[in-house]
């Protein structure tokens, strides 16, 4: 399923591989998950009653992808770059480990003055700027290209044509190229497992770990997807519209042949025309608000005075979807997803304004696969285990870290940017890092160069534009709040660990007023992507429980390790974590 464009030129696909015993090509540059899906491998790992599970987020956060590599389970295909000769195992629920002692892993120390977490646009932004003026600045992600979810780049070992390249890849291009020309320590492959202070961060490598002190500390950790429970969700085939994003725009593979596209929100819009332009048959778009309802014409007017050249990239993609036929669902969702190893169709229904689908309104879709959008989640756990203050957003009911127009959180020296303080999108993002990594700058006493001078007054102008373009937005793709109500009782709600919304809600007890104390009755949240696709709704089910509205602490507590890593990247036989004792 390799997309065709005239600006990206895949490799010849002659890199060898197997999975479960059958021979396989891939390309240059390809993933195991870009590898697998092209040659309409879907399914990854199992569950311990059968059930096949595939790529799902597409950003190493749900590890619904984890398969066994030449031996060594729990590797995340989406993660993973294909080499040759790979043999490649579904992964089962229950991992074989051999028992090893001790571990060989070294570790390097490294001190420098920031320490940026994130190579998405805020990340890269803030790093720049830093470095430009002289600083030692480290920029970590566990990610082998730099470009976050926005910016993502085509696969190195591809043809570009230059010319032929959409602004969003030239954009990115730009602040890369501009990133690795500056004095930048560029940490990628790396997972910032625990953060206990700016004096103490512990990264996990493939082949050593670290520890790094640093005197300002930049969280542009971004967000992931919302996952909407509905059933059949689960099935292989079906995935975050940023993971068909990432497939498509990194790595030149379709999700599939013909696909349907459900969410709320432009990013849905936006893929369904990427596809269209790859020759892929997007069968419709559901898309729970109505924004071509003739209210929104003023709206749009307004878009285009903050931002012409987003506006009309979003008139093209909607003009696209026009001229392609493809059919577009106002005020609708997809409700249920049907297959078992692979998905053979979807369910299409209306929904009424409280999120609910309207009886008598379903229409069936035969399609192979499913993407599915919803919005964001700012990824936060490291900001709220270093102490940083956050209050739930009354817009989204996510939280947002509390932090001054600088970007300074409550803790001194901790800085967030980007759509882990609260989901702005990519415009803002850059803005707010610019602004970040200036401002540290200034912390240190140095003067901004005129350019930087420069690019801080138009950083502060294009963020309060690209704010007041992406309120107008919302009020254009304004829908009904989903949660659970599309959900069935039998429908899984915990990836992880298979629970059903039944599992959950028949746990629920009078006192039981937050997730955490949820959790700690049916394990909700206990699974390997530590409650990040079910703690909103478990925080829903909760707080309908109790009558509360929830607040910044209703969810799970963040732990390290902030995502899993296997005892011997992060074990120190000879010495306590720092904070620790050696027994715990």
């Amino acid at each position: 399923m390799r997309a065709s464009t005239n600006a990206i030129i895949p490799g010849p696909e002659d890199i060898e591989f197997s999975y479960d015993n059958q021979p396989f090509l891939g390309t240059q540059g390809d993933t195991i998950a870009s590898a697998l899906i092209n040659v309409g491998q879907y399914s990854c790992r199992v569950t311990a009653v059968g059930e096949p599970r595939g790529v799902f987020c597409g950003m190493g956060v749900c590890q619904e992808c984890a398969v066994c590599v030449n031996g060594i389970e729990g590797e995340l295909a989406c993660m993973t770059y294909l080499k040759p000769g790979m043999n490649i195992r579904s992964q089962p629920q229950y991992r074989d480990i051999p028992h090893e002692e001790g571990t060989d892993l070294p570790e390097v120390s490294l001190d420098v003055d920031v320490l940026v977490i994130g190579s998405g646009p805020a990340g890269m932004s803030a790093a720049v700027v830093a470095a430009e003026s002289g600083l030692r600045v480290a920029l970590v992600d566990e990610r082998g290209a730099l470009g976050g979810q926005y910016f993502k780049q085509p696969a190195s070992d591809f043809t570009l044509i230059e010319d032929k390249l959409d602004r969003q890849y030239v954009k990115g291009r730009k602040l890369i190229d501009r990133l690795r020309e500056s004095r930048v320590s560029i940490l990628s492959g790396y997972l910032v497992w625990g953060a206990f202070s700016q004096q103490e961060v512990l990264l996990a490598g493939k082949h050593d770990r670290m520890r790094i002190s640093t005197k300002h500390m930049v969280l542009a950790t971004g967000a992931f997807e919302i996952g909407m429970p509905v059933s059949g969700w689960t099935t292989p085939g079906v995935m975050t519209t940023g993971a068909a994003q990432t497939l498509l725009r990194s790595y030149r593979v379709a999700l599939g042949t013909e696909v349907m596209i459900s969410g709320n929100g432009p990013l849905n819009v936006q893929m369904a025309a990427e596809l269209l332009k790859s020759g892929v048959k997007v069968r419709a778009l559901a898309e729970t608000s109505k924004p071509l309802g003739a209210r929104n014409i003023l709206r749009s007017a307004r878009l285009a005075w903050y931002s012409p050249g987003l506006f009309f990239d979003g008139l093209g993609y909607l003009f696209l979807l026009a001229r392609k036929r493809v059919s577009f669902r106002q005020g609708a969702a997809v409700v249920a997803i049907s297959g078992d190893s692979q998905v053979t169709g979807a369910t299409v229904a209306r929904v009424d304004s409280e999120g609910y689908a309207i009886p008598e309104t379903e229409e069936l879709f035969g399609v192979n696969a499913v993407a599915m959008g919803f919005g964001f989640v700012p990824s936060n756990e490291i900001a709220r285990s270093l102490g940083c203050d956050h209050e739930v957003d009354p817009n989204t009911g996510q939280l947002r870290a509390t932090k001054d127009d600088r970007g300074l959180s409550s803790v001194s020296g901790v800085w967030i940017a980007g759509d882990s303080a609260g989901v702005g999108g990519a415009q803002v993002a850059v803005a707010q890092g610019t602004i970040v990594g200036s401002s540290i700058v200034q912390e240190f006493g140095f003067t901004l160069s005129p350019q930087l001078q420069r690019d801080l007054q138009h950083a502060s102008s294009k963020k309060k534009r690209a704010e007041k373009f992406q309120a107008v937005l919302w009020k254009i793709f304004a829908g009904p709040h989903i949660g659970t109500k599309l959900a069935e009782e039998d429908t899984i709600i915990c990836r992880c660990l298979s629970l059903s919304r039944a599992d959950i809600e028949n746990t629920l007890e009078p006192d039981i007023r937050s997730a955490g104390a949820l959790k700690r009755i049916n394990r909700a949240g206990m699974g390997k992507c530590q409650g990040r696709y079910c703690s909103s709704f478990s925080i829903e089910l909760a707080a309908r429980n109790s009558g509360q509205q929830h607040d910044a602490h209703s969810g799970y507590a963040p732990a390290v390790p902030y995502k899993p890593v296997t005892i011997g990247q992060i074990a120190y036989p000879e010495q306590a974590i720092p904070g620790h004792s050696a027994q715990s």
